[in-house]
């Protein structure tokens, strides 16, 4: 009986429109509650919401039994029905509760009420008009899963509010357009596994032919891994403003990351300032290692890293140099990329000795390698695509970041000094 009232009263919640906030929620289930024909052997025949002020309890909306023209009427604080609801957060009101002023209460309503406390800073007093003909307890099973169901929906939504909050956050973060950049081709993406990721990257423009490019990836996901990579984000800008060296700020950023009181978690980042003549420095901080693909299809890692920040606040960071010549490109990626693994329900089991396939670092490179010739925003979307379909177009299970940086082929650049072949896999 009771699993069924509460997938009643669930479903019924699910029926209402959140767009307008909490207090229009509330007159949405008020509604509900008195009009909907599934409510209607619960007895429940008008419905008022009460809102918290000061002193008393503002009647904002009245449904049935006396109508709208008691609206606008209130209810001290003083008055014992009031205080027994705000110390019991569940009321049956009748003649015979204490300090019951039958003058009074026939203001409001002609029959019995019972009335829920809901919510805080304001709270509300949800009274509802009851023909009622069962027993008590009835009655009071009914109003504690419906007290207990709106607590739920209310929190539940309160949560996706801050959730909201958290996007605009971070996509205010996030650099409106990418700017141009003479003799470059640039894109970047950013695909949470959430509402909100971890994962962010900057493009922003340091002085007259100098671009800074950024990708950090905060460990986890959700709004602690986002607020984590807000601090990054904000940080960085602000040493970079002041003119420091890139190892000095990111060393500094890491100090800074250490003492905000989240030293449990970590965040990787790479950082890099491009010059319009193709020179790069850059400082990885425990970042996946960004790949080179030349237009002869030879593959070469950034391989100069440093610990990711956080954990270790005396960390230092060293600065690693390349060239980027006309046809070449760079891709930046976080481990969402290469982690991301075939579906296996086996997976699920934390028991199972199943190793997951992932993309991988050769998926990455043969998929960079096949569309190296098309454009940034291309190579971009063809990367997406591949891991995409590599899990079955499947939601992320963690967040998945790409920033592709390509320099155009054009007459006439620079002389650069050539760069020594480390190895088949390196070149710094």
């Amino acid at each position: 009986m009771q699993k069924k009232l509460f997938r009643t009263i669930e479903n019924l919640l699910d029926q209402v429109d959140n767009s307008g906030g909490n207090e229009q929620s509330l007159i949405n289930i008020l509604h509900l509650l008195v009009e909907d024909e599934d409510t209607a052997s619960w007895g429940v025949v008008s419905g008022r919401l009460y809102k918290e002020r000061e002193n008393d309890f503002k009647l904002i909306k009245s449904i049935s039994g006396l109508g709208p023209g008691i609206t606008g009427k209130t209810v001290s604080k003083e008055y014992q029905v009031v205080q027994d609801i705000m110390l019991h957060r569940l009321y049956i009101i009748s003649p015979e509760s204490p300090g019951f002023d039958p003058q009074f209460e026939a203001q409001f309503t002609e029959m019995d009420s019972a009335a829920i406390l809901i919510g805080r800073d304001p709270s509300y007093i949800l009274s509802l008009g009851i023909r009622h003909h069962g027993s008590d307890d009835d009655l009071r099973v009914l109003l504690e899963t419906l007290r207990a169901s709106l607590g739920i929906k209310l929190r539940e939504q309160a949560l996706a509010d801050q959730m909201k909050q958290a996007q605009i956050i971070q996509h205010s973060l996030l650099p409106a357009q990418i700017p141009d950049f003479d003799g470059f081709d640039i894109a970047a993406v950013s695909k949470p596994a959430e509402e909100v990721g971890g994962d962010v990257y900057d493009i922003q423009r340091v002085e007259d032919g100098v671009m800074g490019l950024m990708l950090a990836d905060a460990s986890g996901h959700g709004l602690p891994a986002a607020l984590q990579a807000r601090d990054v984000v904000i940080g960085l800008r602000m040493g970079i403003a002041e003119g420091e060296k890139i190892s000095g700020t990111v060393a500094r950023l890491n100090r800074v990351i250490h003492h905000s009181g989240l030293a449990s978690r970590f965040i990787s980042l790479f950082y890099a300032e491009l010059e319009s003549a193709g020179n790069l420095t850059y400082v990885n901080g425990g970042h996946c290692p960004p790949l080179l693909v030349t237009p002869n299809k030879k593959v070469y890692e950034l391989k100069v890293s440093g610990p990711v920040l956080g954990p270790l606040p005396e960390a230092t960071y060293s600065r690693g140099y390349l060239t980027l010549k006309p046809g070449e490109v760079l891709v930046i990626f976080s481990d969402g990329v290469t982690e991301r693994h075939e579906p296996n329900d086996d997976l699920d089991d934390p028991d199972s000795e199943v190793i997951p396939v992932e993309f991988g670092r050769e998926g990455l490179v043969q998929t960079i390698i096949q569309n190296r010739k098309k454009s940034a925003e291309e190579i971009m979307c063809a990367i997406m695509t591949a891991v995409s379909k590599f899990g079955k177009d499947r939601p992320y299970s963690d967040d998945v970041s790409v920033m592709v940086v390509k320099r155009l082929p054009a007459e006439n650049y620079p002389p650069v000094e050539p760069l020594t072949l480390l190895s088949t896999e390196t070149r710094r």
